[in-house]
C-alpha cells in the first residue's frame, strides 16, 4: 500500500457515507435531479437526510451553447484519485433540477479529505468514472501527483503495474492540459519531470514493456495517443541503451508530437467515412504546424523539433510534409514513427477499428515495412516480446 499512516477516524467517517449509498428511500423520492453529462452514465440526488444515492441515468447535455467550462467547473477524472492519499480539491456532481436551464453542482468529496479503497470501490460500484472540479483548484493536481510520485520512489509494495498505471494517469494529466491551453509553458517543465520520472522507474524497476502496455487505453484521443505514443517511446530507448537524458528528450517530443492537430477541425480528425482531397491536406499540415509553434515558443531543442515535424517521414521518401529519405530522417524521428504507427494500429478511431499488436506487427513487417527504418522496427520487435 503506498500509504498506512491515516487513522480511524477518517474511515468512520466514509463509513457512514458509505452504509448510506443505494438507500433510496421514500423521503428522497420527491426529488427529481439529474447528472449533466456524466460519463459514467450516473445520477446524484441529494436527499431529505443529507444522503446522496447514485443511480442510472441517461447521458444529459446542457441545452443551449453552455459550457461547464463557462460554469467554472472542468471535469475530473474518478482515476485520478489514489486510495490512501488525500483528495486534492473539491468534486462535485452537477445536477440539473426539472425546470431549471443551469446545473447545481453539489459537493462529493472534499479537499483534503482521505481517499480510501472503499471509497474507490463505492464509486466503481455506481459507475461513477468522473466528476468535476472548479477550474482554479485543477492546478494543484501536480503538487497531488508529485506527492504520489515520492511515495512511489519509496514503496516496495505497490505492484507495477499499479505504479505505471499511476504515471500514465499524471501524464494524461499533462497531456489533457497540453492540448488545451498549446501557449502554457509551465506545463513543458511538468512533461520533463514526468519524463524523468517515467524513465527513473523504467530503468530502477527492470519493467517489462508488457506492464506498461497492460495500462493503455485503445481508445483514440489525441491526447491519450500521445501519451502512450511517449511511454512507449521512452520504454524503446529504454531498451535500446540510449542515454537517459535522450530518453527523456525523446519522451517530451513525443507527449507534443501530435499538436499540430489542435489546428485540425475536429470533424475532420474524427469524422467516420473517407477524407476529401481538401481534409486530407490538413492533416498532412499537422506536423509542420507542430514544428512552427514550438519553434516559435522556443520549448525544445533542434533534435526534439525534428522529431515533431519528421514522424511521419518515410525511408523510402513518401513521407510527409518534406518527403525526407532514409539517412535524411533524424533518428528521433524515426523511433517515434515506429512507436506512433504502433500506436495508431492498435486503437479504436472513428473510421477503424483496432487491430492486435500482433496483427500491427505483421502489418508493419509487410506492407508498410518500406516505411520504417529496417533495423529499428526490427529491434522494436524485440522489444516487444521481451
Amino acid at each position: 500500500m503506498l500509504c498506512q499512516e491515516h487513522g480511524q477516524q477518517a474511515a468512520g467517517i466514509e463509513s457512514t457515507f458509505l452504509n448510506e449509498l443505494g438507500s433510496w428511500g421514500a423521503q428522497g423520492e420527491g426529488i427529481i435531479a439529474r447528472v449533466v453529462d456524466m460519463a459514467g452514465s450516473a445520477a446524484v440526488a441529494e436527499s431529505g437526510f443529507n444522503a446522496l444515492d447514485f443511480r442510472k441515468a441517461r447521458k444529459q447535455s446542457l441545452s443551449g451553447s453552455v459550457t461547464f467550462e463557462e460554469l467554472g467547473y472542468v471535469a475530473f477524472p474518478i482515476k485520478y484519485l489514489v486510495p490512501d492519499f488525500m483528495v486534492p480539491c473539491n468534486l462535485f456532481v452537477p445536477i440539473l433540477a426539472k425546470g431549471e436551464d443551469l446545473p447545481t453542482f453539489v459537493k462529493v468529496l472534499d479537499r483534503g479529505q482521505f481517499y480510501s479503497d472503499a471509497w474507490r470501490v463505492a464509486l466503481k460500484e455506481q459507475r461513477i468514472d468522473e466528476l468535476y472540479a472548479e477550474a482554479h483548484e485543477t492546478a494543484g493536481l501536480d503538487e497531488y501527483f508529485q506527492e504520489i510520485m515520492e511515495a512511489l520512489a519509496e514503496d516496495e509494495v505497490t505492484p507495477n503495474w499499479q505504479k505505471a498505471l499511476i504515471l500514465y494517469n499524471y501524464g494524461e494529466f499533462i497531456a489533457r492540459h497540453i492540448f488545451h491551453d498549446v501557449y502554457d509553458g509551465q506545463f513543458v517543465e511538468k512533461a520533463s519531470q514526468w519524463a524523468d520520472a517515467l524513465v527513473g522507474f523504467l530503468h530502477a524497476k527492470k519493467v517489462s514493456v508488457s506492464v506498461i502496455y497492460r495500462v493503455f487505453m485503445n481508445h483514440y484521443e489525441t491526447f491519450n495517443h500521445s501519451l502512450q505514443v511517449s511511454m512507449m517511446v521512452m520504454a524503446f530507448c529504454g531498451h535500446l541503451g540510449w542515454r537517459q537524458e535522450d530518453v527523456v528528450r525523446l519522451g517530451v517530443a513525443g507527449l507534443f508530437h501530435d499538436i499540430g492537430k489542435v489546428w485540425v477541425d475536429s470533424r475532420i480528425l474524427l469524422k467516420p467515412s473517407s477524407l476529401t482531397r481538401e481534409e486530407f491536406a490538413f492533416i498532412l499540415r499537422h506536423p509542420q504546424t507542430a514544428y512552427e509553434h514550438l519553434a516559435s515558443m522556443g520549448w525544445m531543442n533542434t533534435d526534439q523539433l525534428a522529431a515533431v515535424r519528421e514522424h511521419h517521414e518515410s525511408m523510402d521518401g513518401t513521407g510527409y510534409p518534406q518527403g525526407l529519405k532514409g539517412s535524411e530522417i533524424h533518428p528521433f524521428a524515426r523511433v517515434l514513427h515506429i512507436c506512433d504507427c504502433f500506436d495508431a494500429l492498435t486503437t479504436h478511431r472513428p473510421y477503424k477499428k483496432a487491430v492486435t499488436p500482433f496483427k500491427a506487427l505483421k502489418l508493419m513487417q509487410s506492407e508498410m515495412r518500406l516505411s520504417f527504418d529496417r533495423h529499428l522496427l526490427y529491434k522494436f520487435i524485440q522489444f516487444l516480446g521481451s
